[in-house]
């Protein structure tokens, strides 16, 4: 874990941090002792997020990053063009589509620009980069032929 949150210190210069609850991770019933396990899951869950929190705020601001705290609340449901809040969306619904302004896209896409939005970010009038493949890894065997990417066998299957 500690060398995901280094790489993302690394190669990003801000973060949003969003306020997690442990809302998603209840299990209901009784332990031997008698305790609630409910209680005793959300207590670990919420203890787990506020360390990885710190942590990751904690490794940029040791960068001299940027961390603001960012509100989640609607973030899926909210489109990134007007603001327009979708209520009928449900979580089977992969693409967000906005009613107010017709505006389509990936739901966790419309979620993320959502988010940088409320943490001030500005959408850029210039494109900063242009949209081109990948290419591929050199590492991994990888190598290009014609429009698709073949893995060679290693060395030890050629024969």
């Amino acid at each position: 874990m500690l060398g995901v949150i280094f790489s993302l210190s690394s190669v990003f210069s801000c973060t949003g941090v969003l306020p997690l609850g442990a809302r998603g991770f209840k299990r209901p019933g009784l332990n031997p002792e008698g305790r609630n396990q409910k209680e005793e899951v959300d207590e670990a869950v919420r203890l787990l997020f506020s360390e990885l929190r710190r942590i990751l705020e904690w490794e940029f601001v040791k960068r001299g990053k940027l961390v603001l705290p960012v509100p989640a609340h609607n973030c899926s449901s909210e489109c990134f063009l007007c603001g327009g809040i979708n209520k009928g969306l449900t979580l089977k619904d992969r693409v967000f589509h906005c009613p107010f302004c017709g505006f389509s896209l990936d739901r966790d896409l419309n979620a993320s620009l959502v988010l940088l939005k409320r943490a001030g970010w500005v959408t850029p009038i210039v494109p900063v980069f242009e949209l081109r493949p990948i290419p591929p890894l050199p590492s991994l065997g990888l190598r290009r032929q014609g429009g698709a990417m073949i893995q060679e066998a290693s060395a030890f299957r050629r024969g």
